[in-house]
């Protein structure tokens, strides 16, 4: 029986966009540094996501500052990265991708989690600038379990809700991160495809449905 729902983040709940990423500019500009760095700042934090490994999952501001000025060739301190964040939390993008009344009415009959690969704190935040906090049990972000799609981060996902992956379904737009972390623990699996590229990697996965609105979602559920 289906007692939680796990949902990503970023292009599952709210859009992530390119884009949208021009905000931090104005965080570079206030701390001093040169703005036009925004982007490979950007790029940067994409690829110190790529390079955590089940031995170390964990996103961690330390590693992530040493990961950027590295790649950047800069000498940036924990100014830069606490401003971001903050920045995140407020300022990212407000477009909604599941609708309010989808969520309001999941909430009633499960317990919705948010499991992000990012600091929870910007994550948590984001939810509440977009009034949806209030449906979701609990942000699980990568500082305090470890990042997807590794296995371990999972594990310690169900063991701190008290959950076996029977009674979980995941919902999220990465068939190489979300679907494949909940097929990693024989877990029921939702892929977002709101733009139909969502699909785009060969991996031998199994027990996902594919929607491509949210309005398919709770049927979705539903009958899994």
């Amino acid at each position: 029986m289906i007692k939680n729902i796990i949902f990503d983040l970023d292009n599952t709940i709210i859009l992530d966009k390119l884009e949208d990423a021009e905000f931090y500019k104005e965080s570079l500009k206030k701390l001093g540094y040169d703005e036009n760095d925004y982007l490979g700042i950007f790029e940067a934090v994409d690829l110190y996501e790529a390079n955590l490994t089940d031995d170390n999952p964990y996103f961690n501001k330390e590693e992530m500052l040493d990961f950027i000025n590295k790649k950047m060739n800069r000498n940036y301190d924990m100014k830069l990265i606490d401003e971001l964040n903050d920045a995140v939390g407020k300022y990212w993008t407000k477009r909604v991708m599941i609708e309010e009344e989808v969520l309001k009415d999941l909430s009633k009959k499960y317990n919705l989690y948010v499991f992000t690969n990012f600091f929870t704190e910007p994550q948590e935040q984001r939810l509440v600038e977009i009034g949806y906090r209030q449906y979701f049990k609990e942000v699980l972000g990568a500082d305090k379990f470890g990042s997807k799609p590794f296995k371990k981060s999972i594990e310690r996902v169900l063991d701190h809700i008290n959950s076996k992956p029977e009674e979980c379904i995941m919902v999220g737009d990465s068939i190489g991160k979300d679907i494949l972390v909940a097929n990693l623990v024989n877990m029921k699996s939702i892929l977002f495809n709101y733009d139909g590229k969502r699909d785009n990697k060969k991996l031998n996965l199994k027990d996902y449905k594919v929607i491509y609105s949210c309005n398919h979602l709770v049927e979705a559920i539903e009958n899994s």
